[in-house]
């Protein structure tokens, strides 16, 4: 009798430690899950202003998440950290090409390349040489005028998506022909870097 009830002592522990062990592995699957979507969706998105994670990844890591246009070697001097768009057509308005910025106002390496963007291609407009339009995508609004848009025309967000289809941002669009998700030298705090890079980006499409 005292072996019987042994043996069920034994048979007892062996399914409650096989059935923790069962347990402690089903929590494990689930919570790697977990951490996969998580990174998965760790970029920022712009287009529905999630304002939970403002982290910018490289340039790099930005081109790998989206799946945007074919890419081709630059042909153009000065311009280091944009992709080439493979058999580029340069887009145009009112025969001048098109230059864009798609930010938000939360965002803080948005903020960072603001002002120097406004200002580079400001003086490229008044000189009668492109057209630029820097979308808050939050706001809707156009901070190259002076007016309060409300509606991102239908035309730039289609630029916008087919450069960056995952939504992120900062995103770049000279011409419809170089394009570079986040910024280039933020990580240098190179502003200079920037303007000259923008320049140069700006002067290849309008030669």
């Amino acid at each position: 009798m005292e072996e019987q009830n042994k043996t069920i002592n034994q048979q007892f522990l062996l399914g409650f430690f096989g059935g923790v062990a069962v347990v402690a592995v089903i929590g494990m699957i689930i919570m790697g899950v977990i951490l996969v979507s998580s990174k998965a969706g760790s970029g920022s998105v712009a287009g529905d202003v999630d304002n939970s994670n403002t982290t910018e990844n490289t340039v790099q890591q930005q081109q790998q998440m989206a799946q945007g246009p074919e890419t081709e070697p630059i042909t153009a001097k000065g311009i280091e950290t944009f992709y080439q768009k493979k058999n580029a057509t340069i887009c145009k308005e009112n025969g001048k090409p098109i230059v864009y910025l798609f930010s938000t106002t939360w965002c803080p390496h948005c903020n960072w390349i603001s002002d120097t963007f406004d200002k580079v291609v400001n003086e490229y407009v008044k000189k009668g040489k492109i057209v630029a339009y820097h979308w808050e995508l939050d706001t809707n609004d156009n901070t190259l005028t002076s007016n309060k848009e409300t509606k991102v025309p239908d035309k730039d967000l289609a630029v916008y998506k087919e450069f960056n289809p995952d939504g992120s941002i900062p995103t770049f669009v000279i011409g419809c022909k170089y394009f570079r998700i986040g910024n280039g030298h933020e990580a240098a705090q190179d502003l200079a870097a920037e303007e000259k890079e923008l320049r140069a980006a700006i002067d290849a499409i309008i030669k």
